[in-house]
């Protein structure tokens, strides 16, 4: 099974360097068959970027959809028109958008749902923060995301779903957990959705991403663990050299 590396390029990137370093990503990582390569660039560039992308092993991501089908949502783009221009995944439920933009579970939820509904397969992302983290409710807060955002979700437990954990704590400050946590995080998730759907499906369909200062000198220990089914990469995967190297510590 092909293990993935996402890269989320956030807010970070104008046209021509969105398009730039899709043409440096398509010749520098073609060689690492043994990943699936996942590129999320702002909305505006994803029909370029899917454009560039045809007839490559690279797939396209949104970093976000609407909560809704269509309609009234100034600004907004739905999961309809995110598969309609080349989307195979969409980045849902982030961090940033929970913390900036008041992003709810139960928004999160329906963007599930419609992700689904619509060819789309989700990248949930769910992460405890600092003061979670110190006060010891890393689990509760875990719990209570992923309860949320997959109860009673159309297409489950048939079909594929992508968990990020990205402690909150972790993500831009260079810090990083040490990769041995992923097994205690795996064993609360697994048990959190074997309890909603089955075990079978947990070990089946789901798969298990790791994010939050993920650069090319700590992405080996994580590649190596055994519950860890790809990484989830933020400013580091805008430097392009940076990001062949993380591909090729996987190696």
């Amino acid at each position: 099974m092909k293990k993935l590396l996402i890269a989320n390029w956030k807010m970070y990137l104008k046209e021509k360097q969105t398009l730039d370093l899709i043409k440096k990503y398509k010749e520098r990582l073609k060689k690492f068959s043994q990943l699936e390569i996942v590129v999320a660039p702002s909305d505006l560039y994803l029909i370029k970027s899917a454009e560039l992308l045809k007839k490559t092993k690279l797939k396209l991501a949104a970093q976000n959809i609407a909560q809704i089908e269509e309609g009234a949502l100034t600004g907004e783009v739905s999961a309809e028109m995110a598969h309609e221009i080349g989307c195979k995944y969409t980045i849902v439920g982030h961090s940033e958008r929970r913390i900036h933009l008041n992003e709810t579970d139960d928004q999160i939820n329906k963007k599930i749902n419609l992700a689904y509904n619509n060819g789309l397969t989700p990248i949930l992302c769910i992460g405890e923060t600092l003061k979670d983290k110190v006060d010891e409710n890393r689990d509760t807060v875990l719990t209570v995301q992923l309860r949320n955002a997959l109860s009673k979700v159309n297409g489950l437990p048939e079909k594929e779903l992508l968990i990020a954990y990205e402690p909150v704590w972790a993500i831009g400050t260079g810090k990083t957990m040490e990769a041995e946590e992923m097994l205690t995080i795996n064993r609360l998730i697994k048990r959190i959705i074997s309890s909603l759907y089955s075990e079978s499906f947990y070990e089946n369909k789901v798969k298990l991403l790791y994010g939050g200062s993920i650069n090319s000198i700590n992405a080996k220990e994580f590649w190596l663990n055994e519950v860890v089914d790809g990484l989830l990469v933020g400013s580091a995967s805008i430097d392009n050299e940076q990001t062949y190297n993380i591909a090729h510590s996987s190696l």
